[in-house]
């Protein structure tokens, strides 16, 4: 009997677990007091299953509702992250477009102070070599663009053309030592010539000693070079040295443009010039 049980074992068991639930069933809907030795010896053997069966079933059922949760809260944290992305690139290509607005009507209000013929290029590339402080612009010989033209900004002078291709042009800046900018003192109207000097200076040259010069003036193009048109920005006096001999003075002027923030610049072609 025993060698056939063993030898059964499987199928007996799943007949029990089978039986077991059937059993379970009806003694669950008869009264306490009808209870027969078999149904409590039944309730006795199937009460633990039953409550193993039970607590595998709530805690499956608690595990798929925490996992269907958790996916759905990732899905949702993903769509979130994405659309703050979404309105992070949106915001940034706002104030893009809005600080190119400010700089491009601040260049419009210029123009109109400017009589001359001008014409507006962008900012493509800064030169670091060391034997000019220049840059590049997108516009050239095409545009009607020649060596010699003066080039400014809203902020103020930016320096002259010094070389042309058909789709762009080289600017020697005011920072160059080769640059040469007739200027005068806008308060007290004294003259001399402003040169570059580092990279962020600039140095006015043949200012009398008598020449009344402070810190904080503003220099300005005194139009007398036929190159800038008079009156246009230039910068303001850093400091001003005064040796105990000869007869001028050392004057050291910050520029107005900042030029690590140059974008857009127009160009003033000459008056027999017209923009392409």
């Amino acid at each position: 009997m025993f060698k056939l049980l063993k030898e059964y074992r499987f199928y007996v068991s799943i007949a029990i677990l089978l039986l077991l639930p059937i059993l379970a069933l009806n003694t669950s809907k008869q009264e306490k007091s009808d209870f027969s030795f078999f149904d409590r010896t039944v309730l006795f053997v199937t009460a633990p299953v039953q409550e193993a069966i039970t607590y595998a079933v709530d805690h499956a059922a608690h595990f798929l509702q925490r996992y269907i949760f958790v996916v759905n809260l990732n899905k949702t944290h993903a769509e979130v992250v994405e659309e703050n992305r979404r309105l992070n690139n949106a915001l940034h290509n706002f104030k893009e477009m809005e600080a190119e607005s400010k700089r491009l009507r601040a260049l419009l209000q210029l123009q109109e102070r400017i009589p001359e013929s001008k014409i507006t290029a962008q900012v493509i590339a800064k030169d670091v070599s060391i034997e000019f402080k220049s840059i590049r612009i997108n516009k050239g010989a095409r545009a009607g663009i020649e060596k010699g033209m003066a080039v400014v900004t809203h902020e103020g002078v930016v320096g002259k053309i010094l070389r042309t291709a058909p789709e762009y042009s080289d600017i020697l800046t005011m920072l160059d030592d080769l640059s040469s900018i007739d200027a005068i003192v806008q308060r007290s109207r004294a003259h001399g010539l402003l040169e570059g000097m580092t990279d962020t200076a600039c140095i006015l040259k043949y200012v009398l000693r008598t020449d009344d010069i402070e810190a904080g003036d503003t220099i300005v193009t005194s139009g007398l070079d036929g190159i800038y048109p008079k009156g246009l920005m230039l910068g303001n006096v850093l400091k001003v040295a005064k040796k105990s001999y000869g007869i001028t003075q050392t004057v050291v002027v910050r520029p107005s443009v900042d030029f690590s923030k140059l974008e857009e610049v127009l160009v003033i072609l000459k008056q027999d010039k017209n923009i392409l």
